[in-house]
């Protein structure tokens, strides 16, 4: 299954699977106590146009400075596949995020922070890698309606811009 085809898969199940939720009546979009479950297609672009998927859960961990700032943290994983001349990389990624969530206008829920994760990378010539590193990123929710959202990020890891759905809880 290609990439693209998996992403559109989740993203369809997920849909689907929440489609019967009923409305929060939050005034803002993350806040202290929610959850977020989301897909997302990547794009890295430079010297490797790599392409990937990854999905994530992040939960607000407390309250900011104000009502619309809000502290998320959570977990998240990806796949990356990259053809180098006649080598195939695919690289498998694991980690946690924290963000700083805030909502300057009704349903966008604008986000930055890092992600501290652990990679490896599988050739079938040469030999496999594995790697800690850290990524730092920006991003923009809109929600759509209460509960579901479409994003955008920009990043500092293998996938330089990515974007998808997610579900509030």
């Amino acid at each position: 299954m290609t990439t693209k085809r998996l992403a559109l898969f989740m993203t369809f199940a997920m849909i689907c699977c929440c489609v019967s939720k009923a409305q929060d009546t939050d005034l803002y979009t993350f806040g202290k106590g929610k959850s977020l479950l989301g897909v997302n297609v990547a794009v890295s672009l430079g010297n490797n146009n790599r392409t990937g998927i990854a999905a994530f859960y992040e939960y607000g961990l407390s309250g900011l400075f104000v009502d619309e700032c809000t502290l998320g943290g959570g977990i998240f994983g990806g796949f990356h596949k990259d053809k180098l001349g006649k080598e195939i990389e695919q690289i498998y990624i694991v980690g946690v995020k924290l963000n700083v969530h805030y909502q300057f206008v009704d349903r966008l829920d604008t986000y930055a922070g890092f992600a501290p994760n652990f990679n490896i990378k599988t050739y079938e010539i040469k030999d496999d890698e594995a790697n800690f590193e850290c990524y730092f990123h920006v991003g923009g929710r809109y929600y759509l309606t209460n509960w579901l959202g479409v994003f955008a990020e920009m990043s500092t890891g293998y996938n330089n811009f990515s974007g998808g759905v997610s579900v509030k809880f």
